[in-house]
């Protein structure tokens, strides 16, 4: 079966400006792969391409945006935690994380390195997963963690490759804080999403 890997978008963080105003960078990683068994059944769906791709789109926006507004009350109750092995992370910074500098590379990356579960291509099922986990101050990612998915289903399915792949990303530029390094969280929304 021949799969062809989609890719939109990535990372939904809050940032902070250096005069205090917030400044929102949205948006979103979905990642699509054509499944040839998987066309002849979609012809007997009763939900259209176009009706799936919208309702997906409007789900992962509603998602999305819950998460965005959790993340802002937790930035403003909370700037910064303890994590287990006593290091302090930053909810957010003055300065967020890059990957590798460019938003452009953070997408080629999961493009080059997520695999759509086969089960789930089997099965059709389809959805977001909100990643999230720290980028240390020497820029490696850790604590990765599925937060959030559009439904249990997608959890179930998504989760595993989602961490996989965020897991092993390379080093990141770090986030910094009065001009220095520091370690920072980092929420990153993923969208499995067939192509028929």
């Amino acid at each position: 079966m021949k799969k062809l890997l989609i890719l939109f978008a990535c990372a939904a963080v809050l940032t902070l400006t250096n005069c205090g105003k917030q400044k929102e960078e949205s948006t979103d990683t979905t990642v699509s792969a054509e499944n040839a068994a998987s066309s002849a059944n979609s012809a007997t769906s009763a939900e259209t391409a176009e009706e799936r791709r919208a309702r997906i789109k409007r789900e992962r926006e509603e998602y999305a945006e819950r998460r965005r507004v959790a993340n802002e009350t937790r930035y403003k109750e909370t700037p910064t935690y303890t994590d287990s092995k006593g290091r302090t992370v930053y909810n957010s910074a003055e300065v967020m994380p890059v990957f590798r500098g460019s938003q452009d590379e953070l997408e080629q990356y999961i493009q080059d390195n997520i695999n759509y579960p086969t089960a789930a291509q089997a099965d059709q099922v389809e959805g977001t997963v909100f990643v999230e986990f720290v980028v240390g101050s020497d820029g490696k990612v850790r604590d990765a963690e599925v937060v959030e998915a559009t439904s249990d289903s997608v959890k179930q399915n998504f989760s595993e490759e989602a961490l996989r792949v965020v897991s092993n990303m390379p080093t990141w530029t770090a986030g910094t804080q009065g001009g220095k390094p520091v370690d920072v969280r980092v929420s990153l929304p993923i969208t499995f999403q067939l192509e028929m």
